[in-house]
């Protein structure tokens, strides 16, 4: 036995509750007197139609939406610089896999500068509870 691909099972499914739908439109048409196969195919028409309006509204809302997670994501990477010529602020956007040369260039004088980012890490200390000098035991603040 094969395995279908889950693209193809969602395929199968929706065109199968299309049919379903289009048989009882095409019956209830029929049951009027009017043609069973004019009916069955203006209502699948009318399915496609539908559903196809429907999925591009979603995508678009989707692309919309991972595009202001995007911009969210990077908003918290900007920063204002000042400029090392005439020191007017400017807004700088970059990202963290970026290991090359940052440039900004200014906005105002559109001179460019060498941006350098610099991370410090360091070690979390607690205090330790040693006796002083005098004898008396330090306190925690």
């Amino acid at each position: 036995m094969f395995k279908l691909d889950i693209k193809v099972k969602n395929f199968i499914k929706s065109t199968f509750y299309v049919c379903i739908v289009s048989l009882f439109a095409g019956m209830g048409g029929y049951l009027l007197g009017y043609n069973f196969l004019a009916f069955f195919l203006l209502f699948a028409a009318i399915q496609y139609i539908l559903f196809s309006a429907i999925s591009s509204l979603m995508i678009s809302f989707f692309v919309e939406k991972t595009k202001q997670k995007e911009l969210d994501k990077l908003e918290s990477l900007s920063t204002i610089l000042n400029c090392a010529y005439c020191n007017q602020p400017n807004l700088m956007t970059f990202l963290p896999e970026n290991t090359s040369r940052l440039e900004l260039e200014c906005d105002s004088c559109k001179k460019k500068n060498v941006v350098t980012i610099g991370f410090t890490v360091a070690r979390i200390t607690e205090m330790v509870n040693v006796p002083s000098v005098t004898g008396i035991p330090l306190e925690k603040i």
